[in-house]
């Protein structure tokens, strides 16, 4: 049978089984709640595009890599991660990585609020998108 455009469809039946009408059938999603969002994850964009438009074009490109490793690790306002990995995803050298972290941390991008060593853990780092202080960044680049 060959309907005309636009006329709706026939119900189609099973046997013993019959169907709802399209208004009123469970949608896929129904009964539960929708993902709850912490406040902090709703302004991630923002503080990317704060950092990018404002102070990543100042800095050397090993400190801009670094600053991003860190951010995107960032949970509930820290970021743990250790030196060789933070070298390894920027793809520089961990001395570089070092004078990166060094470089953010003069320019008030980067808090160390603890130092990793070999068995006790990655370093602690508070990452912000702009410097926490006022000195400008104009000589780091």
């Amino acid at each position: 049978m060959i309907l005309p455009p636009g006329t709706q469809l026939p119900p189609l039946e099973t046997a013993g089984a019959t169907v709802l009408p399209r208004s009123e059938q469970p949608t896929p999603h129904s009964g539960r709640r929708p993902a709850k969002t912490p406040a902090d994850q709703t302004n991630r964009f923002a503080t990317l595009n704060s950092f990018v438009d404002g102070t990543m074009a100042r800095l050397p490109r090993a400190a801009a890599l670094i600053w991003l490793a860190l951010w995107r690790d960032e949970r509930r306002g820290l970021s743990r991660t250790g030196m060789t990995d933070l070298a390894r995803r920027a793809g520089c050298n961990h001395r570089t990585a070092r004078r990166a972290v060094a470089t953010l941390e003069r320019a008030g991008l980067l808090e160390q609020l603890r130092r990793g060593r070999l068995g006790s853990g990655p370093s602690v780092y508070r990452v912000s998108p702009v410097p926490c202080s006022r000195r400008t960044l104009g000589g780091l680049s």
